[in-house]
């Protein structure tokens, strides 16, 4: 699983770099039928996560997907998010979530 983070990882943080939009933004019924909705999710989350950790110069130790104890919440929380957001997008969700997270104590 480490291997495949850290590939998702390098290639969205490589799409940052670049200055290229991100790839597939579904929406919140792709969200319940199509599996590659969870890898796009945790992609996002930990390219967005290092790229605004490392422009925004928050401390090493700082890390907000920290806060999840494993991949299963960030799905159940998109779960519950897109049964309430039926019209938004994946993309939507995560930025709520990580904005969620980053406001934890």
């Amino acid at each position: 699983m480490k291997t495949k983070i850290v590939g998702i990882v390098l290639l969205a943080s490589a799409s940052m770099v670049t200055g290229q939009t991100y790839i597939g933004n579904y929406d919140c019924g792709e969200w319940f039928t199509k599996p590659q909705t969870k890898d796009w999710l945790l992609g996002y989350l930990s390219g967005f996560n290092v790229g605004t950790l490392s422009q925004m110069g928050y401390p090493p130790n700082y890390d907000p997907l920290g806060k999840l104890n494993s991949s299963a919440q960030a799905y159940l929380w998109m779960d519950n998010y897109c049964r309430a957001n039926p019209l938004k997008t994946v993309l939507d969700g995560a930025l709520h979530l990580y904005n969620e997270l980053r406001a934890k104590k």
